[in-house]
């Protein structure tokens, strides 16, 4: 367990997963209550007042955006990276999103063996992927092919991309073997686990 206090703690947090996440989950990832969690957040929110970057909330959800002060250079650094043709980095990440119909950043990541934060970022910018909640869990974001894009590709539906079923099947032996490989590592971990004292039974 860190020994930075908890805002900082928070901060790196949120830092970190680039999305919003809420008190609940702070709550539970920092094992503290409530109080503790908006105490935090209040330190947090005054530790970042004249910085590049705020704290806003929304909701119950909590996220860590570049302050309105920053707006316009923003906006210039946007114009400029749409202006850019889409880099290997980009096309390979739109390309995870469009065959498996819609993915998790922790999924792409996976996939890509790299953080994916930046080229999410861009690709929504340009309008390419819109995020969305899981409806089993609101808590996990997806990010999915926009209509534009569909329509840019001459693609009336998905299932019209080219090779699809063999890249799926690529897929989804692929998640078969993340599957093998996280079993494999929560089994190593339970017999690594102490055995029970039984002295005094």
């Amino acid at each position: 367990m860190s020994n930075l206090p908890l805002d900082a703690q928070i901060e790196a947090l949120l830092f970190y997963k680039g999305d919003a996440v809420s008190k609940r989950e702070l709550s539970r990832l920092f094992g503290v209550n409530m109080v503790a969690i908006n105490d935090a957040l209040g330190d947090l929110r005054k530790k970042l007042e004249g910085h590049g970057v705020t704290l806003i909330e929304k909701d119950n959800d909590v996220a860590m955006v570049t302050a309105p002060e920053m707006d316009e250079l923003i906006a210039g650094i946007e114009k400029e990276e749409l202006s850019k043709d889409l880099g290997k980095a980009a096309l390979e990440t739109l390309s995870i999103i469009l065959y498996r119909g819609k993915a998790s950043r922790r999924e792409i990541e996976y996939i890509r063996g790299v953080n994916s934060t930046s080229i999410l970022r861009t690709l929504l910018i340009r309008g390419l992927i819109e995020r969305t909640t899981e409806e089993k869990d609101e808590r996990i974001y997806t990010y999915k092919p926009t209509m534009e894009l569909q329509a840019n590709l001459g693609l009336r539906t998905l299932e019209e991309l080219p090779e699809l079923s063999a890249v799926r099947a690529e897929f989804e032996a692929f998640e078969q073997e993340r599957e093998k490989e996280e079993e494999l590592e929560r089994t190593a971990d339970i017999e690594q686990e102490p055995e029970k004292s039984t002295l005094g039974e």
